[in-house]
């Protein structure tokens, strides 16, 4: 892309401008903003220490240089930034409107490192202006980055310092070589941001290899700005002049990594500052290989723990790793049936919420086969299912789509962006489903009463809400350029967005298979998490699907998400595409403290059906979660996938198509009773948020499903009624006075003899 580098004449700006020919775009101009009769500014956005260069920092590149002046004030200091009349940021908006006026440019570059007030504000004048920040230094680990900056030739110097162990008389003037050792000894001793991201000091370029000259310093002037005892504050006024410079090349070095180069071993040491080190693709496989070789050499001297077939097994399963996506054996569904045995698709919208301010919306369908027509009959019906509970648009924190067709996804995307045009939208998966001809999409939400307060025990605290919407392009996960977040925590419940395995430095799918595009999607979920809470990990996770569109994937996605997690509980769900022809999609919602959860596995029989599921829930009893397997065959962990022939096939499909109301109802009620276990003291209002995936084929119909969903959820309901009666009844008999107490009845028997039962 023909791109605009925002520069202020330090390392940061110029590095990244590296970091953008690396990618492949190409810088068409300089766009700097500099105080008015000033030497600097304490400015909240931008640096302005040492612009009096900034002119033949341009001359060294030779390259166009636009300026404006710095205005405006930081006016509106909230975290989300709206258009403010005298706020410095609208000079950055005038600026680069001037530059797209004058040139035909299509991205922004941008330095910035950790700061969300920065990156939040670029973002919004971009959006404003139609243009793409990149932004490639994003979140990365700034030891490392300092590294890399120096050994790709970026050579600068100390131009201000502010900061406790950085003493102006000493520091100023020093190049980021010589001073990196100090650095890094006040980083272990103060805290210090390496990169200077706290705005400890602060830098200005003399040469890189973009530039075809290099600046030289003639004159220097120190300035004492606070001659504070403890951390002075100083700077420096420069003046400089152009040299030749002995050999020019306008190739960059190697140490400038290219955007595949950071998912090549999918390793997240570049980015370990920002919570513990993760380990890599490599190290995680090596890990599992002695686990394995311990597994074996324990059971070789341990033979009486183990039979002969324990032992094929075991040999089977070292030598038939499941490193990719298995193939799909036997016969499946599409060869057996047709689309005119799909079941209709039945609009059986609700909303249900509780007392937290949690409401789950569900069964909103989007009619009509033009998929942009059926995208908006399914808004509207959100909408009024909304107002119905005085909500609106900006509460909704999550938005699942099922669609018929993803090739008709700029239709749906046309409408949708639209009607969530506002900042911070909700996190979104969208995903193709097999739906009738007369059925545009399929249309679910979760949402959120801002002004609902949490009661606790210790009080009453507003659940704020925190959204993840990064909108710059880097190389820490992928962009979300458009009307959907990464990711929004309410409370200590966070949910992601789908990830697919994207390279986040093009935007473009990652080659390989199942286990590759597995575990790159998944550390997106976990940048994202880290990114939204302190806590926040990739263990955090307590619930998640998986969307894969090949069966055979299953096995390679279950895999990276167990030995990445504590107990994370998965389902998959495979499906005719996702976006982007993506192998799969990972949907996944996390716990602050997800360390305080219990787990069980319980299943039932029902007729002739297998009913398994795995639960988890929170120490408080204030968050579950649940999976729930209905199988026809002797397996209920899973629901079968393939079958040794046809008979086989057609067998399964009868038996479950077969499955009545009363056995459904049943298996919904006993899945919601075992959700709720150990909360039915607590006089609370739930909310459950339940999917029912089914195969296409042989199921119920799917207004059985949602009948039988309904009743469950009302026996439930009566059931935990009937349960609190009685628990008020035992309450209240245990404080009436002795004498007004009930009476207990003693049963007398006769002792057994050899005829009487027991």
């Amino acid at each position: 892309m023909r791109t605009v580098a925002l520069i202020s004449g330090g390392k940061d700006s110029c590095y990244n401008m590296m970091q953008c020919v690396g990618a492949g775009h190409t810088i068409v101009a300089l766009a700097n903003l500099q105080p008015i009769h000033k030497d600097e500014l304490d400015s909240y956005m931008y640096q302005t220490v040492g612009h009096q260069s900034i002119e033949l920092y341009a001359e060294a590149m030779g390259l166009p240089l636009y300026r404006e002046a710095i205005t405006g004030n930081a006016v509106n200091q909230s975290k989300n930034y709206k258009p403010t009349d005298h706020d410095e940021v609208e000079d950055l908006y005038r600026l680069l409107v001037k530059v797209k006026d004058e040139l035909d440019i299509e991205a922004v570059s941008v330095g910035a490192i950790l700061s969300d007030y920065q990156r939040i504000r670029v973002e919004n004048v971009c959006h404003r202006l139609g243009l793409v920040p990149l932004a490639y230094l994003w979140r990365r680990n700034q030891k490392e980055l300092l590294q890399e900056m120096i050994t790709s030739g970026v050579e600068a110097v100390i131009i201000k310092v502010a900061a406790l162990g950085l003493d102006p008389r000493i520091h100023l003037g020093m190049t980021l070589r010589d001073i990196q050792p100090h650095l890094l000894v006040m980083q272990e001793k103060y805290g210090l941001n390496v990169c200077g991201e706290g705005g400890e000091y602060e830098t200005f370029t003399l040469d890189c290899p973009l530039f075809k000259k290099k600046l030289v310093i003639g004159e220097k002037e120190l300035v004492m700005h606070t001659d504070d005892p403890v951390a002075p504050v100083g700077y420096l006024n420069l003046k400089m002049h152009l040299e030749p410079k002995d050999h020019f090349d306008d190739k960059l070095p190697p140490t400038v990594k290219k955007p595949l180069e950071f998912v090549s071993d999918l390793s997240d040491s570049v980015f370990s500052d920002i919570s513990d080190i993760e380990l890599s693709e490599t190290e995680l496989e090596s890990i599992e290989k002695l686990e394995k070789e311990e597994k074996k050499k324990q059971k070789e001297l341990n033979p009486s723990l183990t039979n002969s077939d324990d032992k094929a097994s075991l040999e089977v399963e070292i030598e038939n790793d499941c490193t990719d996506c298995v193939q799909e054996e036997g016969y499946s569904y599409e060869q057996a049936h047709s689309e005119k045995e799909w079941h209709p698709v039945v609009d059986h919208r609700c909303i249900y919420g509780n007392k937290h301010g949690w409401y789950f919306i569900g069964g909103i369908v989007g009619e009509g086969a033009d998929t942009g027509l059926a995208t908006e009959d399914a808004l509207k019906k959100l909408i009024n299912l909304l107002e119905s509970e005085s909500l609106q648009l900006e509460d909704v924190c999550s938005v699942n789509i099922y669609m018929r067709d993803m090739q008709d996804y700029a239709a749906l995307n046309e409408v949708y962006v639209k009607t969530f045009s506002f900042p911070n939208p909700p996190t979104r998966v969208c995903v193709q489903c097999p739906l009738s001809a007369e059925v545009g999409l399929i249309f679910d939400a979760v949402a959120h009463k801002s002004n609902v307060t949490n009661h606790n025990d210790d009080g009453s605290i507003t659940r704020e809400r925190v959204t993840m919407h990064v909108q710059s392009i880097s190389h820490w996960a992928p962009a979300n350029i458009g009307p959907y977040s990464q990711a929004i925590k309410i409370g200590e419940i966070m949910g992601t967005c789908g990830q697919i395995a994207l390279v986040p430095g093009s935007l473009r799918l990652v080659a390989g298979g199942a286990r590759t595009q597995s575990a790159l999607s998944l550390r997106h979920v976990t940048r994202v998490l880290r990114a939204l809470h302190p806590r926040a990990h990739i263990r955090s996770v307590v619930q998640s699907v998986c969307y894969v569109t090949r069966a055979g994937a299953v096995c390679a996605a279950r895999r990276q998400l167990e030995r990445r997690t504590a107990g994370a509980l998965v389902q998959c769900a495979v499906l005719p595409a996702l976006p982007r022809r993506a192998q799969l999609e990972w949907h996944a919602w996390a716990h602050t403290d997800n360390n305080r959860f219990d787990y069980e596995e319980t299943g039932c029989n029902i007729g002739d059906f297998k009913v398994a599921i795995t639960r988890r829930w929170n120490y408080e009893n204030t968050v579950s979660a649940f999976v729930c397997y209905v199988a026809t065959g002797s397996s209920p962990s899973s629901s079968q996938l393939s079958f040794p022939n046809e008979e086989a096939c057609l067998n399964h499909c009868s038996r479950a198509r077969s499955m009545t109301q009363e056995q459904l109802e049943a298996v919904l009620e006993y899945a919601l009773n075992k959700l709720t276990t150990d909360a039915r003291d607590k006089d609370v209002k739930h909310a459950v948020n339940m999917r029912i995936f089914y195969q296409v084929w042989s199921a119920p119909a799917g207004a059985a499903l949602a009948a039988a969903a309904r009743a469950a959820g009302r026996a439930a309901a009566r059931g935990a009624r009937r349960h609190r009666r009685a628990r008020a009844r035992a309450a209240q008999r245990l404080h009436l006075p002795l004498h007004q107490r009930p009476a207990l009845r003693r049963v007398t028997r006769p002792p057994p003899t050899d005829s009487t039962p027991l």
